[in-house]
């Protein structure tokens, strides 16, 4: 009992933090090829429609433990600059569930003849639940956990991005506004805070070693009061059909990276990380994330994979 409690401790901890201090946003491995969903100004970059699904179980075998679910869709308007995209996400912590629904739009420049800079925009709603009846507490009625609320509201979020053929650069603000629990009220309210915003400063480089691509990337998070978290990470691509990878997160994770490209419209991803903390003690199973990327076009010829590899 003593073990569950504390196991029960960590995640509503986990959860409470992101509940009452900041966004619930959740992280992905793969975040080069879910720029769709981190940054509104990618969407449409690419010269095909784009789209990818996404599951990730994190901490497996401690109960109570983060899923996330998303999908992202994307596209150029043909014979413009424009790009359009949507994206959902379902982001579950403990007692916490987080929906989001976003559409987005983006205008990309030339700046040179194989460089280019894309603005974009992301509207969007999303719907926070919480459940605490479903809590195990020392204190029976214990009203800190023993409530429902739920609130949707609305969001709004900026990115611009820089590619050229070989190397890109990215910086987003996916939501504007957070949650934040009053308690005189009792209720969530949606809040315009700059403390509580997420920024996300990302690039990345691809180039030739010999008979193998080697991508290294670098992806930094931002939030006002907290350490900068990054993620370094380093794929070699094999046969051109293989990426194996490996990542390392200042939040004390190691992350296997692999990916393989099933043919010009389907890409499959996995990736499995291993926390270094003495979270480790209770998440024995690391963390799992999955996803499957697809390419598609609505002209006879097949689709196109870019050869940025990004």
């Amino acid at each position: 009992m003593k073990k569950l409690l504390t196991i029960s401790t960590i995640i509503v901890l986990g959860a409470c933090s992101v509940v009452l201090q900041a966004q619930n946003q959740a992280q992905y491995n793969h975040y080069i090829a879910n720029q769709g969903i981190l940054n509104p100004a990618y969407n449409g970059t690419r010269d095909v429609i784009s789209g990818i699904m996404i599951h990730r179980s994190q901490w497996v075998g401690m109960e109570g433990a983060p899923f996330t679910e998303a999908l992202n869709v994307h596209g150029p308007v043909e014979d413009t600059d424009l790009g359009v995209g949507a994206f959902i996400t379902n982001d579950h912590i403990g007692f916490t569930n987080t929906f989001d629904f976003f559409g987005s739009a983006s205008y990309k420049f030339q700046v040179d003849r194989n460089k280019f800079v894309s603005l974009g925009l992301q509207l969007g709603v999303g719907n926070m639940s919480y459940d605490g009846t479903k809590s195990i507490t020392q204190d029976f009625g214990d009203p800190v956990f023993t409530g429902k609320q739920s609130k949707t509201t609305f969001n709004a979020g900026f990115g611009a991005y820089f590619y050229a053929e070989n190397y890109f650069a990215g910086y987003s603000v996916p939501k504007f506004f957070s949650n934040k629990f009053d308690g005189n009220a009792g209720e969530f309210r949606n809040t315009f805070s700059l403390p509580n915003q997420h920024h996300y400063l990302y690039g990345g480089y691809v180039f030739e070693w010999g008979e193998v691509m080697v991508k290294p990337t670098l992806l930094t998070r931002i939030v006002y009061g907290s350490p900068l978290e990054f993620d370094v990470s380093t794929n070699v691509l094999l046969m051109e059909k293989l990426w194996l990878g490996l990542s390392y997160r200042t939040m004390s994770d190691m992350v296997f990276l692999a990916e393989y490209i099933i043919n010009r419209q389907f890409t499959v991803r996995y990736s499995f990380d291993y926390t270094l903390s003495e979270l480790n003690n209770y998440a024995k199973f690391g963390s799992h994330e999955i996803s499957l990327q697809f390419d598609f076009t609505f002209h006879k010829r097949a689709g196109m994979r870019s050869i940025r590899y990004f």
